[in-house]
Parts: structure tokens; sequence; C-alpha cells
């Protein structure tokens, strides 16, 4: 048996306009996609100074053109088709939905040929390299950390020792050996960190979860009766409010109903209150199974249970007590006493709009008091 929650009726914000039309539309309003376009058009801005750069070095004539263009193009290129997968949603098909790692090897890829194409300021595509894979390192997972830097590092020394036998006017070995010592140190230290990012996060996430779990259990020990695993005195007394918040708002009308477990003292005295716990726990399993999904019922103390039930066509609460009544009748109730059986009493009456609740749950308890004075094992409504 669970609780029905408040109207659940869809409904639909409105569609923004404006600016923020405007930025759902580029960013889309799912909050995971948002932050994957958000940190490529952080790439991209990058990319754009980059090309800018290489423009202003072009017209200066530190840069070949035609080699600049050719860069600025693939640029450009990876740049749209990265935003165009990330806001199409294919990237969702992949395993890793952010595509760092491919967005990190093709950057570096265009960095480390500008590396080869600007000459007298190729050192400045070194800090462009190192940036890239401190983005990399909030996004990308260890393993493929460590792949960019070897494949960074391979590329980088082929690119030094490539250019420093056909252009050693620009890119002198002895200094380009330096370049590289301090970018095999630096690389190695980012995945380094990126792993220790990683663990850290890892480890924050397994206490988010851990204390997610501890808060469950312990709203589920302040609201559920331990023994029947039923909704407690407190929870039901909440959920009564509830209910008639919404019955004073045009909901359904409904009844309160109190239940007593038919000489419940005897059981206990004869058998034991072991048995009588296992009494308790068949009948919370029974009105779990019976019961209909919009009823509520819980503990209220001792043998007593409270039932909040939605008023039906009919106008009858009786009738899935009935139902209960028949079903609890014909169970076996405990395994160390397979032939007891238990009956119950119950009392019910219709919620009047605005009353206390205290006094709609008196009136009910003195229905259940009626039909235990008239012989027991049965419903009284008042």
């Amino acid at each position: 048996m669970h609780t029905i929650p408040a109207s659940k009726r869809v409904k639909h914000a409105p569609r923004p306009s404006g600016w923020h039309g405007l930025i759902d539309l580029v960013l889309t309003r799912d909050h995971k996609q948002r932050r994957c376009l958000l940190v490529q058009l952080l790439t991209a801005v990058i990319m754009t100074v980059c090309i800018g750069a290489l423009a202003y070095a072009a017209r200066v004539g530190m840069v070949d053109a035609r080699n600049a263009e050719i860069i600025g193009v693939l640029c450009a290129t990876s740049s749209v088709t990265f935003f165009v997968l990330l806001r199409s949603g294919v990237n969702q098909r992949f395993r890793d939905p952010t595509l760092s790692f491919p967005q990190t090897i093709v950057a570096q890829t265009w960095i480390l040929l500008s590396y080869a194409v600007c000459g007298p300021f190729h050192v400045a595509a070194l800090l462009l390299i190192a940036l890239v894979m401190v983005f990399g390192m909030f996004s990308m997972r260890p393993k493929a950390m460590r792949i960019s830097c070897v494949y960074v590092l391979v590329v980088l020394a082929s690119m030094m020792v490539w250019k420093s036998h056909t252009e050693a006017q620009l890119y002198p070995l002895h200094i380009e050996v330096i370049y590289f010592a301090l970018m095999a140190m630096i690389m190695p230290a980012i995945a380094g960190l990126s792993s220790h990012l990683m663990s850290m996060r890892t480890r924050l996430k397994g206490q988010k979860l851990a204390l997610e779990e501890a808060f469950d259990r312990i709203h589920d020990m302040a609201t559920r009766d331990e023994l029947t695993g039923l909704p407690n005195r407190r929870s039901m007394m909440e959920q009564l409010q509830e209910h008639a918040l919404r019955r004073s708002r045009g909901g359904l009308p409904f009844y309160i109903g109190m239940v007593d477990l038919d000489h419940f003292k005897s059981v206990n005295d004869t058998y034991g209150h072991a048995v009588g716990d296992d009494v308790l726990r068949a009948f919370g399993s029974q009105a779990r199974i019976v019961l209909r999904t919009t009823d509520l019922i819980g503990r209220w103390g001792g043998e007593e249970f409270l039932l909040v039930l939605p008023e039906t066509q009919l106008g009858e609460p009786t009738v899935a007590v009935a139902r209960l009544r028949t079903n609890l009748g014909q169970a076996e109730v405990s395994a160390a006493e397979p032939h007891l059986r238990v009956a119950f009493s119950s009392g019910f009456t219709r919620y009047v709009e605005g009353e206390p609740i205290g006094q709609a749950i008196e009136r009910a308890d003195r229905a259940l008091y009626q039909a235990k004075s008239a012989g027991r094992n049965r419903s009284v409504v008042i």
C-alpha cells in the first residue's frame, strides 16, 4: 500500500521568449546537454582567439597566409561539427556524452600543426596545449588523459625533430630540447592531477549517495512502523492533513476509518507476544494486498489501524474492508500457530469539509466502539 501524492497534473512551463528563448534554442533546456555545450562553446572561443592570432601573424608576414587559412578552416570546422553533435543529441549514444576525449585530440592536433607553421612565435602553441589539457582534466577519465598526454608528447617530439632539421634558425634543437623537457614534466603532472581529481569526484559521489541512502532510511524510520511496514501515526496525521487540504480545494471526499483487531490481548496472553507480532505483520501484509492503491492505511497504535478511503461512486467505504476481512480470516497469520485465525472490527465516518481532523477521528472511533459493542468482526459507518 502506498500513499497517492497530491494531484499530479502535468503543468507545462510557458515557452520562454526573448533572450531566454534564444539561449534555450542554442543550448537546449536539458541541464547535462547545456553543460556540455557551454564547455564546447568556451573551447570554440579559445579556437577563435587562436584563429585571430594566426590571421594577425599572417597579415604581418610572420606566418604563411595559406597555412594560416588552412588551420583556421580546420579549427572552425571541428568546432561547428562538435557543436552540432552535442546540440543534436547524437553524443548521447556514446559512452562519454561530453565527447571530451575526441575534442581534446582534435584540438591538440590543430595546435601541434600550428606549432609547426607559426615560426617565430611557435612557443605560444605550447601554452595552448597545456590549456587544453587543463580543460580536459575536469571531464576526461584518467586513462583518456594519459593517452592524450602520450599522443601530445610523441607528436610534439616528432615535430621538434622535423622542424629543427628543416628550419633550424627558427627551431634550434638545443632550445627545442628544453621546451620538450618542460612539456614532458607538465603533461604527466596534469594527467596525475586529473587522476586525483577523478578520485576525489568518485569519493564525493559515493559520499553523496551514502548520505541520500541514510536520509531515506532516517525518513523511512520516522514515517514507517517498524513492525508492520505501514505508515506510522505521525505520517498518517500528516497525510490526513494533506487529504483535508485537497478536499478544501475541491478534491475528492473521503472516509476515515478506525480498525481494531478483535481479541488481540487474548492472542498475546495465550500464544505470546511473538505470535502477536506475527498477527500484526499479517494484517499489514493483507492490507497492502487487498486495498486499492488509492487507499491509505497506517498503524495508529497497538492493534489499532487508521484508514483513509477516497469515496467511490457507490459511496460505501466498507466494500474493500469486507474483502480484507475475508482474506484475513482465511490467511495463516503465524507459522508458529498455523490454526490461528483473526478478525477485526472497524468504524467509518465521512470527513466533513472544514472540520478539524481530530474531530473526524473521534467520530470514527465512536463508530468502531459501536462495531465492537455489536459483537465485533463487523464495520459500522456513522
